[in-house]
């Protein structure tokens, strides 16, 4: 039997169909397996030397995570499934969707910014660099708990990245660190609290000059959330664990 089942030019994985997708991306799919409340994540092109590059990342990142005893802000692995792997499903989907649908409380904004931090420190406790961090690639549970995902395009141990970072998000420096990550989610946390990312409307070039001059976004509004904002930004934190331990302070006031 074929490891997968064409249907017009998609590939999907054996078993599902256009029905059972829940997900697309650049270079795969994600479908639910509703018998067990899981998704699998696929290559679109199981012959494509780009798409398997990147699953096989995803894979070893997580088997990295695995390895280093898991967290609850990272979507649970649940091993390889074909080509793909199987991971927890995120019912409420993305972070960035239910942002733009919902009003959000500043007891929800400050839970998700520890949430994720803490899920940033452990990756990096792990040797991993996410490398495209935004609130596409952040999910929600059934109770909203944040679930970082997306890892195709990681690095581990310091392997290249394999994602063009989004603009709003990128450092204005090397990409491939703890550093920029940490500006990515001084990004995030800024879509948290105020619904969009930085600088929405402005074209790449423009959002890239400014940041190279240290001009960013009005935070002083977002209270102390947008003092850790700034920070992240200037790039005042040598680690995510500083991060962690200013947002959990502010939730202790």
């Amino acid at each position: 039997m074929s490891e997968f089942v064409a249907d017009d030019e998609i590939q999907y994985p054996s078993g599902f169909g256009l029905g059972d997708v829940v997900g697309w991306g650049t270079t795969g799919m994600v479908v639910l397996d509703k018998s067990s409340n899981t998704v699998v994540k696929v290559p679109f092109d199981h012959n494509n030397e780009e798409c398997i590059l990147r699953m096989q990342r995803e894979r070893d990142v997580y088997e990295r995570f695995t390895q280093c005893g898991g967290h609850e802000g990272l979507l649970s692995y649940h091993g390889v499934f074909e080509s793909g792997i199987r991971l927890e499903y995120a019912s409420r989907h993305n972070l960035r969707s239910h942002l733009e649908a919902s009003n959000v409380s500043p007891a929800q904004q400050l839970r998700w910014a520890i949430q994720i931090a803490e899920a940033i420190k452990f990756v990096h406790d792990a040797g991993v660099i996410h490398g495209d961090l935004t609130c596409a690639n952040i999910f929600l549970d059934a109770y909203l708990n944040a679930k970082v995902a997306d890892f195709a395009g990681s690095s581990i141990d310091g392997s290249p990245l394999l994602v063009v970072v989004t603009e709003s998000h990128e450092i204005p420096g090397p990409r491939l660190s703890v550093q920029a990550d940490l500006f990515a989610l001084g990004s995030v946390l800024y879509e948290i609290m105020t619904g969009h990312p930085p600088y929405e409307g402005l074209d790449n070039a423009a959002i890239r000059a400014l940041y190279l001059n240290q001009i960013f976004p009005e935070t002083a509004s977002l209270g102390a959330i947008g003092t850790v904002i700034e920070l992240c930004w200037q790039g005042n934190y040598s680690g995510s664990e500083a991060v962690v331990e200013k947002l959990r302070g502010i939730a202790s006031i």
